[in-house]
């Protein structure tokens, strides 16, 4: 009767097969080749706040100047369909972190309290050896408020964070480094990227997750002189869905834009420079884009592509061929069981996003049909213009977003690009919006999303932290 073998005994005969060989090849006179164990991948995610996909030149636009970030997308994988399925701060950076949705992770506005209970990527990291760092914004902690007591931190051991604040120059922060509150001298984001570049250079032997998040190119719209005045709002193009003339602010964001972009190059010269760029997964994205008056509308909370659509792209050299596209729908909640699949490590049980490491590899796999858009509890600049509670979803090709009673837009975004032509309750489109909110109906009951009014899930928050 033959003896199932176990995995131990496997990896042990396997071990010494291979020894076996070697020596046989030593007394053939043909060196032993040992093969170099592969380390775990670091793991660098660096993210702007409220920067649009196409602020990228690799996304089309030809005025701004992003050479490192296409220089990124260059040697790694560029997806071309990630969206940011709850665009606005907070809620994002949840799903981000937890790889589950904001009715899950209990983060359904900005300055609401992510749960200690949650489980972050940073938190699954560290139990396979992984040392983690966190650098910048983390607005998930409640108000306004720069320290975040270290049993907050959600498993980021390494820490210099102000929880929210937009003060790019000489701005306050706080330093787990003596735990103390402390200032970053100079333009912001140079000076958190200082910080990143030292952890790297200090913990390049051992695999690491690092988290670095800018604040820019959120308003105020301010950076050093060379970049707020590096482009002239005479040679910017507006889309043709914007009203009047905002070509100043949007030459100004540009400025902030290629200001990060500059850190990105620091980022990838110091991993060159390290020798650690093989087995670094280095990802740049932002949480959410910025409407800059695209149909009248301004910041975000919209499922307009001004909003949604953000740049995500992905350089791995190891195991991820250079110079590729994909346009597999991926949202946020995807990057959490993305990156620990990459990494090696399976993502928890509780995760709601989807693994797309395969489109990442180049491989095949099952691809989303469409993504959830949601805004759950508005807050901030939306409730003061009238934006309510809303869901909807996004595919490839359409976008399609409604209220609790009534419909609000369908876009063919082949057909109609910038979304000047909304076909909301048109007699022509009532197949296209039947299926549409058939999807949405199936988003809504795999996510036990009950689509309640803001008020009742005020008082389900006001709940959550009593508890």
């Amino acid at each position: 009767m033959s003896k199932e073998i176990t995995r131990r005994e496997f990896i042990r005969n396997g071990l010494g097969a291979a020894a076996a060989i070697g020596a046989v090849s030593s007394l053939q006179g043909i060196p032993a080749m040992a093969a170099k164990p592969h380390r775990k991948p670091n793991i660098i995610f660096v993210f702007a706040d409220q920067m649009r996909y196409e602020e990228l030149g690799c996304g089309g636009n030809s005025i701004i100047r992003t050479p490192n970030m296409d220089k990124l997308a260059s040697q790694g994988v560029h997806f071309t369909n990630a969206i940011s399925g709850f665009p606005v701060c907070s809620p994002y950076r949840a799903m981000l972190l937890t790889g589950r949705y904001g009715q899950s992770n209990g983060v359904v506005s900005n300055g609401v309290l992510l749960p200690k209970t949650e489980n972050t990527i940073a938190e699954e990291l560290k139990r396979y050896g992984y040392t983690t760092g966190y650098v910048g914004k983390w607005h998930l902690d409640g108000p306004i408020q720069i320290r975040v007591p270290k049993w907050r931190r959600q498993g980021f051991d390494y820490w210099v964070s102000e929880n929210c604040r937009h003060d790019y120059f000489d701005c306050p922060t706080w330093f787990s480094d003596g735990e103390k509150e402390g200032v970053l001298p100079g333009y912001q984001p140079v000076a958190q990227t200082d910080l990143a570049i030292r952890y790297i250079k200090e913990h390049k032997d051992n695999p690491f997750c690092l988290f670095l998040s800018w604040g820019p190119p959120h308003v105020p719209n301010v950076a050093p002189d060379e970049y707020i005045n590096m482009y002239k709002p005479a040679d910017i193009k507006q889309s043709p869905n914007v009203e009047g003339d905002y070509r100043g602010i949007i030459a100004k964001c540009y400025g902030q834009v290629t200001s990060i972009d500059d850190q990105v190059g620091r980022l990838m010269k110091t991993l060159d420079d390290a020798g650690i760029a093989e087995d670094t997964i280095l990802v740049f994205s932002s949480d959410h884009g910025d409407m800059l008056m695209s149909h009248g509308q301004l910041q975000k909370q919209r499922p307009w592509e001004e909003a949604i659509h953000i740049p995500f792209i992905l350089r791995y050299p190891r195991r991820v061929k250079p110079g590729r596209k994909t346009d597999v729908l991926l949202n946020s909640v995807d990057v959490m069981p993305t990156l620990l699949s990459l990494a090696g490590s399976p993502a928890p049980s509780n995760v709601e996003g989807t693994d797309l490491s395969a489109f990442a590899l180049g491989k095949k796999g099952k691809e989303p049909k469409s993504v959830l858009l949601q805004d759950i509890l508005p807050c901030g600049q939306a409730v003061q213009t009238g934006i309510a509670e809303w869901r909807g979803v996004r595919t490839k090709r359409y976008t399609y977003a409604r209220w609790r009673d009534k419909g609000w837009v369908l876009y063919d975004n082949k057909e109609n690009p910038h979304q000047l032509n909304n076909l909301i309750d048109k007699p022509e489109a009532k197949k296209l919006q039947d299926e549409m909110e058939a999807e949405l109906q199936s988003w809504l009951k795999k996510t036990k999303d009950d689509f309640a009014t803001a008020e009742v899930w005020k008082e389900r928050v006001l709940n959550s932290h009593r508890a």
